[in-house]
């Protein structure tokens, strides 16, 4: 998930605040879902938007894009002002870039000649990434400009036994941010704190490493959504597919935590490896009944929800 500001003027991302008009604020070239749960800018909806990237364009590219974030956003009447900030490290866009990841970044069709604010459900440094236009070191540097929180470490007791931490839970998600996000609304609606590794500090450690560092908790929840499609060699037709990512981490977490500690949750119809048994798949079901059956896996384990 991804901001994208378009301005009409050259010296609009000169600088910080920029005002935008509301009805063009998270509302155009956005899907339906992402506008609903961000249009009212509420305090959580604030949030959420401050932690995406954020890409600056002027109109038709007539100058350099810049990559960033969102500090601060305030509501007003007939209009919304962000104040915002560069990523010192990553490099400007040259002119073209953005047109050039066009279906990428899913833009409509004259939505670099337009004014607004969109959302986008896509991976913002993936795409960025794949065109070159930034490198994995200077990805990974900027990452580590974030200040890392408290390491999360189990107590241990005599005779070196761990004590599960359970005011945590461990989150691994694919492209589906909508999900991610909605999965994350629910622990917290339980008083815990949802770990999202993109969400977590680097601080020079690889992605194993991240993972390591931060899934010293007392559960884990794994989010099988249609990310991929894949097949067997010679076949005609493909079957979706989690990412790959995915079903690494759902198998780490598997041998860390112990297979009672970890539900994975399955968005419509996905492929689930079929070499893992006795592991607890729930559906996530648009009546909300995987919520009740996802509490209970976590009260099995001493969590109190």
């Amino acid at each position: 998930m991804f901001n994208l500001l378009i301005s009409w003027g050259k010296e609009s991302w000169d600088s910080s605040p920029y005002e935008m008009e509301r009805g063009r604020s998270v509302v155009e070239y956005t899907a339906d879902e992402i506008q609903e749960r961000y249009r009212n800018f509420d305090e959580k909806s604030i949030r959420e938007l401050k932690s995406f990237p954020c890409i600056f364009v002027v109109e038709n590219e007539e100058c350099e894009s810049r990559i960033g974030y969102i500090t601060d956003i305030r509501v007003r009447q007939n209009t919304v002002v962000i104040n915002f900030e560069f990523d010192p490290i990553l490099p400007r866009l040259a002119i073209g870039a953005i047109e050039g990841m066009r279906v990428d970044f899913d833009l409509g069709r004259f939505e670099l000649s337009r004014t607004h604010w969109a959302v986008k459900d896509e991976p913002l440094f993936e795409a960025l990434l794949r065109k070159g236009h930034i490198t994995q070191q200077q990805l990974d540097a900027s990452q580590a400009l974030k200040e890392p929180p408290p390491p999360v470490v189990a107590p241990q007791m005599p005779g070196g036994q761990f004590i599960f931490n359970t005011s945590q839970v461990f989150i691994v998600h694919g492209h589906d941010d909508l999900a991610k996000l909605e999965m994350a609304d629910f622990i917290e609606s339980l008083g815990l704190e949802p770990v999202i590794l993109h969400m977590q500090a680097s601080s020079g450690r690889t992605i194993i490493e991240k993972i390591e560092y931060y899934s010293n908790v007392g559960f884990g929840i794994v989010l099988y959504t249609p990310c991929d499609v894949g097949s067997k060699v010679g076949a005609l037709n493909g079957a979706y597919r989690a990412r790959q990512n995915v079903i690494f981490e759902h198998g780490y977490l598997i041998g860390k935590l112990g297979r009672p500690r970890v539900a994975a949750i399955v968005k419509d119809t996905v492929e689930t490896p079929n070499d893992i048994s006795g592991v607890v798949y729930v559906a996530l079901d648009p009546q909300g009944n995987w919520k009740e059956d996802l509490k209970k896996e976590m009260r099995s384990v001493g969590y109190q929800v």
